[in-house]
């Protein structure tokens, strides 16, 4: 039986960026699904957000991927 992986919390971490010109912060990614929990940063805006791993940028992308041994 394949063992699960858990997901990897990066609340803590404050890593802020822009896309689709929102700012936005990466919460958790869930290496699973291949998909990462975002918080638009925009006044007004409430909840998280999921998007998938292959839409961030790619200075994001070499933030999460190093894990990929773990």
């Amino acid at each position: 039986m394949a063992r699960k992986k858990k997901s990897v919390d990066y609340s803590q971490d404050n890593v802020i960026f822009t896309m689709d010109k929102k700012q936005e912060k990466l919460m958790r990614y869930m290496p699973e699904v291949q998909a990462v929990e975002l918080k638009c940063m925009e006044p007004g805006s409430k909840g998280t957000h999921e998007v998938a791993f292959a839409h961030l940028p790619k200075e994001i992308k070499q933030l999460v991927k190093p894990l990929k041994g773990k």
